[in-house]
């Protein structure tokens, strides 16, 4: 994959992260695989790497090219936690997540048992994974790419703000069905010993 490295660059170095980029990994120039290798194991102020970068604009190709020089980034964490996954799901890129998912079970097949559970029940510094994200931005195509990767996935964590909580919450009733159809033994629970329930119950009366 070829272009220009500046805007990445920039990013790196602590420049304005709110502007599209656009990665380019020259990985097939010879004499570029050390910079390269370089720029990739940099991170943005928010400890984001490349892949979170290119994972939350939804540049597939780029995420591809980054994992291929270095798939270590595919678990990688920010500064909150959160993997190239979470940052996929937060923006909505059901596609993106998709790829994700579809790299890890390709290090299953090289023998990584487990991989795509685990990376799809990475949680986040608030204890929240990427479905978590896909829920609070309301995204239905992501939730159904990661449930569909990890059919238990509603039932993580087992403490705490359960995704069913957190749809019910944000009255995100779709959401909501979507997950108990797929899981009828999904977690109810939520923060300071509340449930899925006491949630319904708060919005339905407006507080």
């Amino acid at each position: 994959m070829h272009g220009s490295c500046r805007e990445l660059t920039n990013l790196l170095n602590g420049g304005a992260a709110n502007v599209p980029i656009e990665v380019v990994v020259d990985i097939d120039r010879p004499g570029r695989s050390a910079a390269s290798s370089l720029l990739l194991e940099g991170v943005t102020p928010d400890g984001d790497s490349a892949l979170h970068i290119v994972a939350a604009y939804g540049y597939q190709m780029k995420a591809r090219a980054v994992y291929d020089k270095a798939p270590h980034l595919l678990g990688a964490r920010n500064s909150g936690g959160r993997t190239p996954l979470h940052c996929a799901a937060r923006a909505g890129h059901a596609p993106m997540a998709a790829l994700l998912i579809e790299l890890a079970r390709g290090e299953e097949v090289a023998g990584e048992d487990g991989r795509v559970e685990t990376l799809v029940r990475m949680q986040n510094e608030l204890g929240e994974t990427a479905l978590h994200e896909a829920i609070r931005a309301g995204h239905m195509l992501t939730v159904a790419e990661l449930m569909t990767a990890d059919p238990f996935l509603a039932r993580v964590p087992e403490n705490g703000t359960s995704p069913l909580f957190l749809a019910v919450s944000l009255r995100h009733e779709e959401i909501a069905r979507e997950l108990y159809e797929r899981d009828k033994k999904l977690s109810y629970s939520g923060p300071d010993g509340q449930n899925a329930l006491h949630a319904a119950v708060l919005r339905s009366r407006g507080t």
